[in-house]
């Protein structure tokens, strides 16, 4: 970590705040792609309002044309004429592509808004992909601009050289795999901090190629040993196998494609001088992985030692409902005006959902199973439900909308912050059953609960802050929760909805005095999720960042972490049989069991089988010969917890 620089002031002071995202103005629809850009700019207002100077670096993403309308955007004068050193991975791009290596000239606009300065940073890289910001995937190893995000760190790190060079400032970067550069491009310059912003959470070993980030490092007067990034070279065990057939789905595992890619986490962990999280839940999962499919591969990743190792910089800076949302009043919506015109029933409970169209991240195919299989049962409710998608849109999903016209009303457009705002304040329930444990704060469960809305959703670490409970009898409940997923197509998750549902529509019904109560939970529990807090909190770890002799950031306490929980007691065995063979497993919280099984195949691909509920626990059986080396079991155990276990014949061992 870089000492602090000459006459750096007191712990509190304002500082310079530099905030470096690949999207960041929520403001205006046209502008941003993701939930990612809320949070960068409502982070970036409440920085300045507290007093803070403030400036956002961010491509143009080819809106130039629209800055200048609508903002007058102007030119800054800088023109940094710049080599693209491409290193590119042979895995995934054919040897001719990036040579010669790209000559780019990059141009920079300002726009003053709000008391923020905001740099669109624009270029033949960074005006790709104007309609979706984000390379699309196909285009990797068939078109140079996919590698739009890398031409970014390195200009938008040049520009912060060039524009704030004799300026002490944080740079406060958003999103790790879109930045993780930044950090160790800073490492000597005295005068910058940098605290990397974890705002999704994306596979922490998802890879970088080494030799590109070696280029691109060098390109700009840093260097970085890699090979201590390395991991261990893959093992071919059970259980390695089992576990990688089963994380593919779930959007925890991203293995490198070889040897020479690197956790990207891994370069930001030891580098930044600050990772800041959204919420304490958040923290204690994407640092642990506690208790899920991913953990026991999670411990064996150099990801894993780095993060041990630089725990001591990891804060909670937080997140929130924006200011705009909370200065609404819900009381002065039309709800009968509103559902009227919906087509719904206003006399009736209405579940909301609001969400981009993500099927089984966000849980929407076993939420609507669960609205089918309510309403199929002549159950009287309304269901709001918003999926965005540019796309084509879900047969099922629509089908479902299709049957019970007067009761789900399913919109698939992006829709503006008035129409959001008007039916979150109509709904009395928003369902949010996300899995994979993808979701970090989920600004919109808190924007419709600031409105009222008792949440229905899972029992996320990255979501605990809004105190959605299994007992929703409990004093401070604001909602119902159900457990964790990381299934992809989860029976389980279907049902504890379908039984929650029930439960709500009865406690609306016939307890509107307990259903009042949770609302007014959910409301006083989501307005205290304010920007202000949020400002406070990082306005102290950013001041003491540069605080005069100060060598280390604040540490938060942990006292509020959730230690890790026990292992189940398990007993599991195969038994060979004339014929075939069979596996049992008993276990007192198991609540489902899954075994992977080889296929007789050329390949010997692992399949998922599921065990049947017996006696004593879960059994299946098995024709053909038993897998000599045993059969890895996924095991589902109350409270979404997740445990594997290796059954094998008599004698054989299991580690």
């Amino acid at each position: 970590m870089n000492g602090p620089p000459h006459g750096a002031g007191p712990a509190d002071a304002p500082v310079d705040v530099i905030a470096f995202a690949y999207e960041a103005c929520s403001f205006d629809r046209r502008l941003m792609r993701s939930g990612t850009a809320s949070l960068v700019w409502n982070s970036a207002l409440s920085l300045a309002r507290a007093g803070h100077r403030v400036s956002i670096v961010t491509p143009a993403h080819g809106q130039a044309g629209h800055l200048r309308r609508r903002y007058g955007a102007r030119d800054t004068g800088h023109a940094d004429t710049h080599t693209l050193p491409l290193r590119l991975d042979p895995a995934a791009w054919p040897p001719s592509w990036g040579s010669p290596a790209p000559r780019l000239t990059t141009r920079a606009l300002h726009v003053h808004k709000d008391g923020v300065d905001l740099y669109f940073l624009s270029d033949a890289f960074l005006d790709a992909y104007p309609e979706t910001f984000y390379p699309v995937a196909a285009d990797e190893g068939r078109r140079l601009e996919f590698c739009k995000p890398l031409a970014f760190q390195l200009a938008g790190i040049r520009f912060v050289r060039s524009r704030f060079a004799d300026r002490p400032a944080v740079v406060h970067a958003h999103e790790p795999l879109l930045h993780y550069l930044v950090p160790a491009a800073f490492t000597g310059d005295r005068l910058k901090r940098v605290v990397s912003a974890v705002a999704t959470n994306h596979p922490v070993n998802t890879g970088v190629y080494g030799p590109q980030v070696s280029a691109a490092l060098a390109s700009l007067g840093a260097r970085v040993d890699l090979d201590e990034y390395a991991d261990p070279p893959e093992r071919d065990g059970v259980l390695e196998c089992a576990m990688r057939a089963h994380l593919t789905a779930t959007g925890l595992d991203h293995p490198p494609r070889h040897e020479r890619q690197i956790s990207f986490f891994s370069l930001v962990g030891d580098h930044a001088d600050g990772i800041d999280f959204l919420c304490e839940g958040q923290r204690t999962f994407y640092t642990g992985f506690e208790a899920t499919p991913f953990a026991p591969r999670y411990r064996r990743l150099t990801v894993a030692r780095v993060t041990e190792r630089n725990a001591h910089k990891a804060f909670v800076g937080g997140c929130a409902v924006s200011d705009t949302w909370l200065a609404r009043d819900p009381g002065a919506i039309d709800r009968d005006g509103v559902l009227n015109g919906l087509g719904l029933d206003p006399a009736l409970p209405v579940f909301y959902h609001a969400a981009r169209y993500d099927p089984h991240h966000k849980g929407q195919l076993e939420m609507v199973r669960a609205i089918e299989s309510v309403l199929g049962e002549g159950r009287r409710a309304n269901f709001l439900l918003r999926c965005a998608t540019a796309s084509d849109t879900d047969p099922y999903f629509q089908k479902v909308a299709d049957a019970y016209p007067g009761s789900v009303r399913l919109a698939w457009d992006m829709a503006d912050e008035d129409t959001l705002f008007a039916e979150a304040s109509v709904a009395d329930y928003c369902v949010f059953p996300s899995k994979y444990e993808l979701d970090t704060f989920l600004i919109a469960q808190g924007e419709a609960m600031a409105c009222g809305a008792v949440p229905i959703a899972t029992a996320q670490y990255g979501t605990r802050h809004f105190g959605h409970a299994h007992d929703f009898r409990a004093p401070d409940a604001t909602g119902f929760a159900v457990d964790r997923s990381f299934e992809e197509d989860d029976p389980l998750l279907a049902r504890a909805l379908t039984d929650r549902f029930r439960q709500a529509i009865r406690l609306f019904t016939d307890e509107p005095g307990e259903y009042a109560r949770l609302s007014g939970n959910a409301r006083r529990t989501a307005r205290r999720l304010t920007w202000e807090r949020s400002a406070a909190r990082r306005s102290a770890h950013f001041g003491a960042l540069f605080a005069a002799g100060s060598a280390d950031p604040p540490r938060q306490a942990t006292s509020r972490r959730h230690p890790p929980q026990a292992g189940p007691v398990v007993r599991a065995g195969l038994d060979v049989r004339a014929g075939g063979w069979s596996v049992r497993l008993e276990c007192a919280d198991a609540l489902r069991v899954t075994a992977y099984v080889p296929e007789r195949s050329a390949d010997g691909a692992l399949r998922a089988h599921a065990l049947r509920p017996a006696r004593d626990g879960f059994t299946g059986t098995f024709p053909g010969e038993a897998p000599a080396a045993g059969v890895a079991l996924l095991v589902t155990l109350t409270g979404g917890r997740s445990h594997w276990e290796v059954a094998a014949p008599a004698g054989t061992a299991t580690a």
